[in-house]
């Protein structure tokens, strides 16, 4: 008999599970010894990563009182998650583009208004009839400009909203005469004299936004019917905005200058870049497999480009259409980005050899793996497809293909994580279970509406503040959110991160399967399970969770799987 070790190095957990071999063609050929898991290492493949494997091996071994002879370990791909201060998404089919840069807030004035566009310098010529929206460029002092639209209202201009290159807004509304919106920082590149333009400001605390309103764009720009559809989803983007500036997009979108951010994608065979914004729907939308390459300077490993098998972003904006948050009790700024290496890491099987002093060796891909592991669930429809839900991919595997996605359990936590303002760590927690809301020292006020008695008194830290459950009690992560809003928030995250991308996936798959099973750490998420069934109502699939083995639950399905594969081969 042979003790062998299947070891899933995964981009957040690492999984062992320690197996006997049984001789023979037995009904049974694997026998499981012991199994344990442990947060990975750095990242995914490196030497640290293998150095925490070994770790975990040792201590497994020590527990069961049995020493694998061999070790099994998948093909490592890592995965990068992080958030990045990336534009809005921006459709390069839409016919209107914003003018608005994404991290400006300093907007001045209330109200709506469209007008030609005319820079501060033509205001000395002639008097065009009808509205017109007057640009400062990043050259012209504030006062300067102030002034010049003050005498250009009194020889008869009808000046209905000013645009301003830099941070002026406050600066430039403050000594107009004119009760007129004021947008700054602003992008004046391209933007033709006599062009359309749209502009809007919002007083703090009221939800109107005339221009957010499809129908209202499209006659404020003079836009047939056809063009509805690309822009009622422009302004989909634009719903939340305190500030709004949009012109008429002509022509193709500029592809990125030499130095910018880009994503290049296959669209019909062909190798278009796109930036960050212009590619953010694409890469919802599409299966995996359409982008190849990114550079993201936010993001250490991609600041210098790296190709990729596939990426997904998720606007953190975009989480607020299901939670329906007051402003500022969530930080929505950035997107959360996932991006899957199209390297394998290099001589890992070698590497953790020789620090184990064990044979070992790269026996499948990690959907092999999974998918062989997760079919070891008892009723399982043939026809079923896995989805492997673990901290940096979505693997699903059908019979007869098989469809790899970055961006998966890591995600949610980055997003949290933004969100509310907390360590990663205490994201990780926070993500997974209901929370309560302390009133005071013994009562607490349930997601559900209920309020409890405590069963001791909550410290002083927790009281007032939005808490989850730990080992040593309640720890508070929030002092802005009710319990039901970060119910709300919470699950809008899940849909709008892992289960769209589940969506995205299916799309691949030109029949649907009966049943599609979650395997790996995320299902052990009761809300992940709703959300992704949620998300597919529209497809007569059912949704349910891998029981490895039949006693693992969710848990160990590429660990086991690779035991599976072996004990296969020896046959």
């Amino acid at each position: 008999m042979t003790v062998v070790a299947g070891i899933d190095i995964g981009n957040h957990t690492t999984e062992i599970v320690l197996a006997r071999i049984v001789g023979g063609r037995t009904a049974e050929p694997v026998e499981p010894i012991a199994q344990g898991q442990a947060p990975t290492r750095g990242r995914k493949g490196s030497t640290e990563s293998l150095e925490g494997a070994a770790a975990l091996l040792q201590k497994i071994e020590v527990d069961a009182g049995a020493t694998a002879d061999r070790l099994l370990l998948s093909a490592l791909r890592p995965v990068d998650t992080a958030t990045a201060p990336l534009p809005p998404p921006s459709s390069p089919r839409s016919p209107v583009r914003s003018l608005r840069r994404p991290d400006a807030s300093t907007p001045a004035g209330t109200g709506s208004g469209v007008g030609r566009h005319v820079p501060l310098s033509s205001l000395d010529g002639n008097v065009f009839d009808g509205p017109a929206i007057v640009s400062v460029d990043s050259g012209t002092d504030f006062e300067v400009a102030a002034c010049e639209i003050n005498a250009a209202a009194g020889r008869g201009w009808d000046v209905v909203g000013v645009i301003a290159a830099e941070d002026d807004a406050v600066l430039i509304r403050n000594r107009i005469s004119i009760d007129v919106p004021v947008v700054d920082e602003v992008d004046l590149d391209g933007l033709a004299t006599g062009a359309l333009v749209a502009v809007e400001v919002v007083a703090e605390g009221r939800a109107y936004r005339a221009m957010a309103d499809p129908i209202a764009l499209c006659v404020a720009m003079e836009l047939g019917h056809e063009q509805i559809r690309h822009v009622a989803e422009f302004t989909r983007e634009l719903a939340d905005s305190p500030a709004i500036a949009v012109a008429r997009r002509t022509g193709h979108p500029d592809p990125p200058a030499v130095d910018d951010d880009y994503v290049d994608c296959l669209v019909d065979g062909q190798l278009l870049r796109y930036s960050p914004a212009q590619a953010h729907s694409l890469l919802r939308v599409e299966p995996p497999g359409n982008v190849v390459a990114v550079r993201l300077r936010s993001v250490p490993t991609a600041k210098q480009g790296i190709s990729v098998d596939d990426a997904f972003f998720t606007d953190l904006s975009s989480i607020d259409n299901g939670a329906w948050l007051r402003r500022g009790v969530a930080d929505t700024r950035g997107t959360v980005v996932a991006l899957l290496a199209a390297e394998l890491a290099a001589d890992a099987a070698a590497t953790l050899q020789v620090l184990t002093g064990r044979p070992t060796q790269t026996l499948a891909t990690e959907p092999e793996a999974a998918a062989v592991g997760a079919r070891t669930t008892p009723g399982l429809p043939p026809d079923a497809v896995v989805c492997d839900i673990g901290g940096g991919t979505i693997d699903l595997i059908g019979p007869h293909h098989t469809v790899i996605a970055a961006g998966a359990g890591e995600a949610i936590t980055t997003a949290v994580a933004q969100i509310l303002g907390i360590p990663r760590a205490l994201a990780e927690r926070v993500k997974r279970s209901p929370a309560l809301r302390v009133e005071g020292p013994h009562v607490a006020h349930e997601e559900d509406g209920r309020r409890l008695f405590l069963d001791s008194p909550a410290s002083a830290d927790a009281i007032g503040r939005l808490c989850t459950r730990g080992g040593a009690g309640l720890v508070p992560f929030s002092y802005k959110l009710a319990a039901e809003e970060w119910r709300s928030l919470r699950l809008a995250i899940k849909q709008e991160t892992v289960a769209a991308n589940i969506t995205r996936c299916m799309r691949a798959f030109d029949e649907s399967p009966s049943a599609l099973v979650l395997a790996g750490g995320g299902a052990l998420d009761d809300e992940l399970l709703r959300t992704v069934g949620e998300s597919l109502r529209s497809i007569p699939v059912a949704v349910g969770r891998a029981n490895i083995d039949g006693v693992h639950g969710p848990r160990f399905a590429v660990a086991s799987g690779l035991v599976h594969l072996y004990a296969a081969g020896r046959d």
